[in-house]
């Protein structure tokens, strides 16, 4: 792999051997071509007896020329595994499968075919979710490809917000490799929901981004994986919130969080609190009075100026206005034991209405 390809893929695997041969049976097919891509397989300290470690070994021998395996010695979860593969990856561009999820075989041509068409510094497309592992799926296009310019300040923040159905997650893209390696963004390790310490970064530093209506990844919606899973959510369950404080650390040092400020204090708001909270009431959590006391210091002391945030202020959308009204009342809250009662209650009332809202999914 000393020849630079078109496109390096990462897939981190954690136990991954029942999954893993339909991730990379749909890698190995892709019109693109085998020569055009390497595949790193990043093995984050499996537990499964080397089930997993023998797959990865076996297709490393098969396919030499294509395939990479690494293994670590410590569980690093994805945000560390895909943090190794970026260090060894070495194409043009560069994107993220997860093991028990896969692509079309048209996805790394078409989203190639669109980055060198456009120059672009990341390619996001849609993606498809499917509740049978392996079900066969039919590329389905829509009619609203759009490229973002992102030459100036006010371009960039109304960018920010518009997340389309892309989202913040980091599989559905294709980003420039040498962007990421040049502005050093990497993912937020040992924690869960560690994507958007990724893709706001990317956000913030792309010039030219390509939105390809074009469902191109298929994600498996696991059962047992540790967002559709409530006990292991629970042990998890502040994550989220870890995550964003340290992206806004991060932020502040790299100098550029006080110029879209308004942008990330409402995505803090409604995505590092408000997500938190809808995710925790979606799991029949209950927070005690010290949690909810914990939880609205830090949210105050971070964002004490969210009621004059403008886009709080002018929020349209119906479902996002109500959400808003709830969590600052909760954030004004003192809590007592009858302001706990009241809180735990509206956000199991609330819990239902936010897993159907598109903006949240």
């Amino acid at each position: 792999m000393n020849n630079m390809k078109k496109v390096s893929v990462v897939v981190p695997c954690y136990n991954a051997a029942e999954y893993l041969d339909q991730c990379l049976r749909q890698l190995l097919c892709q019109t693109i071509g085998i020569e055009d891509m390497e595949i790193i397989l990043v093995d984050d300290a499996s537990t499964d007896g080397g089930e997993t470690k023998r797959l990865i070994q076996e297709y490393e021998r098969r396919f030499p020329e294509t395939i990479l395996a690494v293994f670590l010695e410590e569980n690093r979860r994805q945000g560390g595994a895909r943090n190794v593969g970026v260090v060894y990856a070495g194409g043009e561009y560069l994107t993220f499968c997860d093991a028990d999820d896969w692509l079309l075989e048209e996805t790394l041509e078409h989203a190639y075919n669109a980055a060198i068409k456009y120059d672009a510094d990341v390619v996001a497309f849609a993606r498809k979710n499917v509740g049978v592992h392996g079900v066969c799926t039919e590329l389905e296009k829509g009619t609203k490809d759009e490229l973002f310019i992102l030459e100036d300040i006010e371009a960039r923040k109304k960018f920010l917000l518009n997340t389309r159905e892309e989202g913040y997650s980091s599989q559905n893209k294709l980003f420039r490799l040498s962007l990421i390696k040049d502005e050093n963004i990497t993912f937020a390790e040992h924690l869960v929901m560690e994507e958007l310490s990724f893709t706001l970064p990317v956000r913030l530093y792309a010039k030219r981004y390509y939105y390809l209506d074009e469902r191109l990844y298929i994600c498996f919606l696991s059962p047992g994986s540790t967002m559709r899973d409530s006990a292991a959510w629970k042990l998890r369950k502040w994550d989220n919130l870890k995550v964003w404080i340290a992206l806004l650390e991060e932020l502040t040092c790299r100098k550029i969080l006080q110029r879209y400020w308004h942008e990330v204090e409402y995505l803090f708001f409604t995505l590092g609190i408000g997500w938190s909270l809808g995710m925790l009431f979606q799991s029949n959590c209950i927070l005690t009075k010290d949690e909810w006391k914990t939880l609205t210091e830090i949210s105050c002391g971070i964002i004490p100026g969210i009621k004059e945030n403008p886009y709080v202020l002018h929020e349209a959308h119906p479902f996002n206005q109500a959400w808003n009204r709830l969590l600052l009342k909760i954030l004004d809250m003192e809590f007592t034991d009858a302001d706990v009662q009241e809180a735990n209650d509206a956000m199991k009332e609330s819990a239902q209405a936010f897993s159907s809202c598109r903006a949240f999914v």
